[in-house]
């Protein structure tokens, strides 16, 4: 007879138009069916997650986060703050859910909890910005608030680039990042409209370019940047290169990398997994190969 495994459960009650709250009890059920013993931790409610991890640093097997992106942003930072990091367990209930639709989580509850109740997990890996982690995106620039305030209806008729024609309705087009940004071994200089680092197929609910090349677990990123455009023809052929995803080398740059580097003339705030961070001047950004190990 296997041991049952010890588990924390956080969950965020108002995720998902607070879905949670009203079907937490089916989400034990689910767990404690698939061999857990569960200790339920709501957020922002008594003691959180990393009081009752370090008051009790032996009793749990793994961390479960229940809710959205958002959520398990900080959960996977409160795991990585261990000494000995646990695995984590995900069941979305957000309104985006960029990362569970990225590692294939996007499943009937049942499913989810008899995937972390058979407790084989699989190392994906994860990011580091300066001394905070993430899970699937960093960005900063004037799209990355949009792509997650887009209504669901215009991301499903217009797909990965609505947040870029909601954008020109929202802000300000000669706004401009002055930033030096090196991708490895390649730096790139001047202004700057929008950059994003990620592992991720789904950033704001839309397919990423080149979906295809990403993997979770290769070691690298995926890095998108727009150069802000100087002329009206430059700004049309951006809209070219965005629309057929192809990058020409001069505005909209599509790389991999195992390390970023932005250094910024004024501090910048950036989005980490759809969360604001501080403000910063300098953003060093690593990829951490297999760091996070992930019930699924």
């Amino acid at each position: 007879m296997n041991t049952a495994r010890q588990v924390l459960l956080i969950y965020n009650a108002a995720a998902g138009k607070r879905r949670v709250a009203q079907e937490l009890e089916p989400i034990i059920t689910g767990l404690t069916r698939a061999g857990c013993l569960v200790t339920a931790c709501p957020v922002g409610e008594g003691p959180g997650a990393p009081e009752l991890l370090a008051a009790y640093p032996d009793r749990f097997d793994a961390v479960v986060c229940c809710g959205g992106d958002g959520t398990l942003h900080y959960t996977v930072n409160d795991v990585m703050a261990l000494p000995r990091p646990l695995p984590v367990g995900y069941l979305p209930f957000g309104s985006t859910n960029d990362f569970a639709a990225s590692a294939g989580l996007r499943r009937p509850l049942e499913e989810n909890c008899a995937d972390i109740g058979r407790f084989a997990p699989q190392a994906l890996d994860l990011g580091r910005f300066n001394e905070r982690h993430f899970c699937y995106v960093a960005a900063f620039g004037m799209f990355t608030a949009v792509s997650y305030q887009t209504p669901q209806a215009t991301k499903n008729l217009l797909g990965h680039f609505a947040y870029v024609l909601e954008g020109v309705l929202r802000l300000d087009l000669s706004q401009g990042w002055k930033a030096t940004i090196q991708v490895d071994d390649e730096t790139l200089e001047g202004e700057f409209w929008y950059c994003s680092v990620s592992n991720s197929r789904y950033i704001g609910g839309m397919a990423v370019p080149e979906q295809g090349a990403v993997q979770l677990d290769d070691g690298l990123f995926e890095v998108m940047i727009l150069r802000k455009p100087q002329t009206l023809p430059q700004a049309r052929r951006l809209v070219t290169c965005l629309m057929s995803q192809k990058p020409d080398g001069e505005l909209l740059y599509l790389l991999q990398a195992k390390r970023v580097r932005a250094v910024f003339d004024e501090p910048t705030g950036w989005t980490l997994d759809g969360e604001a961070s501080p403000q910063v001047t300098e953003a060093d950004i690593r990829v951490e190969p297999g760091r996070l190990e992930l019930l699924v």
